[in-house]
């Protein structure tokens, strides 16, 4: 929640720590090896909040239960929950709680360690039409139409992740002692591009004005005078062969042949069905053309299978036999 959801200010790693560790025996109690808390580089002089990551398993279904629970054992006076964040006020600085399905636990947590790192990486990930975050890293798969992307699983080994910028594993694991240190591993990498930073997108500008490390990464490539820069190819799918190469086991080639069966079959029943060849067959417009195609698809188990298994003109007869008919 960025830490300042109470207005508590923040606190000195000294005093950070004891938060940290009054509340770990609660934390091993109520949820065991299910929680996290994501690393931070050595040095931090200061937080501004402390981010536990927490398992569905650890509370099967039940979360409103256990965050009754935390309310009472811990007598928290102030809290609130956005989405799947319950963010609350212990020892007068905020603690979040995140909840993720356990398939991303591991994946959450890699992402959330060393501040925005993970972000930085991710501008690496976008020119190969990869996407890094919570869930590890996917592959964007988008339709011809531009209207439709959807999200592949490629990885969420992180030796893998990191190795395929070309950065070293081992001094992940082993962490960071400064800022310093935990940029210039970042900018080892091959593929690594000042320009994201130095020209940035809208999405990627207003990213460096809330996000403090961002800023301070910006700076640290001024102030280095980093100039680095990697010619990415205009055709992203041309890192397909070479992504393959490095994942194999996600199947990444049998993933997006599934997507484009699926974008054939999608373009086919689009053909056959869509507001306009409804509206041109009945006069409906409006709330009662809406009103219309949801009565028009109840009447199949399977509406979709229908539409590839049927011909236009039939489908178009069935529309106007249902249209002449009453509502019962």
């Amino acid at each position: 929640m960025g830490g300042n959801l109470f207005k508590l200010g923040r606190l000195s790693k000294s005093d950070y720590q004891k938060v940290e560790d009054t509340l770990k025996p609660f934390l091993d109690k109520t949820f065991g090896s299910l929680y996290r808390i994501p690393r931070y580089y050595s040095s931090k002089p200061d937080f501004g909040d402390l981010d536990i990551i927490v398992s569905s398993n650890a509370f099967d279904g039940n979360w409103e239960r256990v965050k009754a629970d935390i309310i009472i054992e811990l007598q928290l006076k102030e809290f609130k929950s956005v989405g799947h964040v319950f963010s609350t006020s212990f020892m007068n600085f905020q603690v979040d709680y995140f909840t993720v399905g356990h398939q991303y636990f591991e994946s959450t947590y890699n992402f959330m360690c060393f501040n925005d790192l993970g972000n930085i990486l991710g501008k690496m990930f976008r020119r190969f039409n990869l996407k890094y975050g919570e869930e590890g890293l996917l592959y964007v798969y988008r339709r011809d139409d531009g209207h439709y992307k959807k999200d592949l699983p490629v990885s969420q080994n992180m030796e893998k992740i990191v190795g395929f910028l070309g950065l070293s594993y081992e001094q992940w694991v082993k962490g960071f002692d400064t800022l310093d240190d935990m940029f210039s591993w970042a900018i080892q990498s091959p593929y690594f591009s000042v320009k994201p930073f130095v020209e940035p997108s809208k999405v990627t500008e207003q990213r460096i004005e809330t996000r403090t490390t961002i800023q301070r990464f910006v700076q640290w490539l001024e102030e280095h005078q980093i100039t680095k820069t990697y010619e990415y190819l205009e055709d992203r799918d041309q890192y397909l062969p070479m992504i393959n190469a490095y994942f194999p086991e996600s199947q990444l080639d049998e993933q997006i042949k599934r997507e484009q069966i699926r974008e054939e079959e999608a373009k086919i029943m689009n053909e056959k069905f869509n507001g306009t060849v409804v509206m041109e067959l009945t006069g409906l417009s409006g709330k009662e053309l809406g009103a219309f195609i949801v009565r028009f698809k109840s009447q199949f188990n399977d509406f979709e299978d229908f539409l590839l298994q049927t011909d236009k003109s039939v489908v178009q007869n069935r529309i106007v036999e249902l249209w002449k008919t009453p509502e019962s």
